[in-house]
């Protein structure tokens, strides 16, 4: 038995009450039948005493439990004096129903010394009226008493118990949706700063050169070329974005579709082997993320190298590289933000992926670079709508 006072649930409380409106019923209407009628006076008071003490113990909540043991006690009063009064009486039905209450209410210790006591005086109360014979008859009805006592104790801290875990599990439910929520958010706007400011930004940039070029007078061809350049820039940041939106959906094409059409896009030769499996939407999105990267590196600080993007299924793990054979013409400056390796490097830990980059020492003069994402089949990418949760959530901090 627990030390804290017992919280009954809705249904234990409606069956203490029921059981203790018996009760008094009970002990009520048999205290004036069986009574004999030169106690019967004695009787109604000491039948109003347990009436009292029960009215007083039900008005304080389980945190009050010392006002429970006056009420408790008072009720026993009663019982008692019922039976050092008249045998006949059914003090013996108070006295019962209080070991069994004290011990089922009030904290264990409380509960042992209160049922103690009652169990004491109960069994002694019959001496007053000089029957001794009662005695053992009393002694039975406690030891029943604390059986009933020890059952309903158990079964009302079992009841407890799975209430309490029930309203964990609710709040833990409760917490992991919101969690996820967050981190859904949290996604989505790392999605938009990775495309959008992006995006923005070099149009920005573009914008503002083909401004400064109208106010020095420079020629129309020049910022003619500017502004194509921003056009480019704001198409290919709607595509992204389309792109984003789908995989966010779960609709996204498939990867290999995707991978392609990005390779083509930039002159790059593509390379596919194996069985295509599915990828949850975060997997390949990172996927794209990287082979995008990969072949903007290569433009940048490889113009005019061979770049091939090769895709291996296998069955434990999906390879995806981004090769170059490097250039020998200088690479332009590249343009300040944008994702970055270390972009693709976060991206990649959150799916417990492993992501290599590096020279290729294998290409003409060891010229080249190297992208290599290798993704387990039996982590993120392959799990379901709760994996990709908790990729969400990961992806939040």
């Amino acid at each position: 038995m627990s030390e804290t006072p017992h919280r009954a649930g809705p249904e234990w409380s409606w069956a203490l009450n029921a059981g203790r409106a018996v009760t008094l019923v009970v002990l009520a209407a048999a205290t004036v039948a069986l009574a004999a009628p030169e106690h019967r006076l004695l009787a109604v008071g000491a039948l109003a005493i347990s009436l009292c003490g029960s009215a007083f113990g039900l008005r304080h909540g389980p945190d009050q439990w010392i006002q429970r043991l006056v009420g408790l006690a008072l009720f026993a009063a009663g019982g008692v004096t019922l039976l050092a009064v008249d045998g006949r009486a059914p003090g013996w039905l108070a006295c019962g129903v209080a070991i069994i209450a004290g011990l089922a209410r009030l904290p264990a210790r409380a509960g042992l010394l209160f049922a103690g006591t009652v169990i004491v005086v109960t069994c002694l109360a019959p001496l007053a009226r000089d029957d001794a014979e009662d005695v053992p008859m009393m002694a039975a009805i406690c030891g029943a008493a604390l059986v009933v006592a020890l059952v309903v104790s158990g079964s009302r801290n079992r009841a407890v118990t799975a209430e309490q875990l029930l309203e964990a599990e609710q709040s833990a439910r409760e917490s992991a949706a919101e969690r996820d929520r967050l981190a859904e958010r949290q996604r989505i706007a790392r999605e938009i700063h990775d495309i959008l400011a992006h995006t923005l930004s070099a149009q920005t940039v573009q914008l503002e050169g083909a401004r400064l070029l109208l106010d020095r007078g420079a020629a129309p061809a020049d910022v003619r070329e500017r502004i194509v350049v921003a056009q480019r820039m704001a198409r290919d940041g709607l595509e992204q974005t389309r792109r984003a939106v789908q995989s966010l959906r779960g609709d996204a094409r498939p990867l290999v579709e995707v991978l392609r059409v990005l390779a083509a896009d930039a002159d790059a030769k593509f390379v596919e082997s194996g069985t295509p499996w599915p990828l949850a939407p975060p997997a390949a999105l990172t996927v794209e993320r990287t082979v995008q990267e990969g072949l903007t590196n290569a433009r940048k600080y490889a113009p005019g190298a061979t770049v091939t993007v090769t895709v291996t299924y296998a069955q434990d793990a999906l390879r995806v590289e981004v090769r170059d054979t490097g250039s020998a013409v200088p690479p332009e400056a590249p343009p300040s933000g944008g994702y970055g390796l270390t972009g693709m490097r976060e991206r990649a830990a959150l799916l417990g992926a492993d992501l290599q980059t590096g020279p290729d020492e294998t290409g003409p003069a060891g010229k080249g670079y190297r992208i290599c994402l290798t993704l387990p089949r039996s982590g993120p990418s392959a799990s379901s709508s709760p994996t990709t949760s908790a990729w969400s959530a990961t992806a939040s901090s």
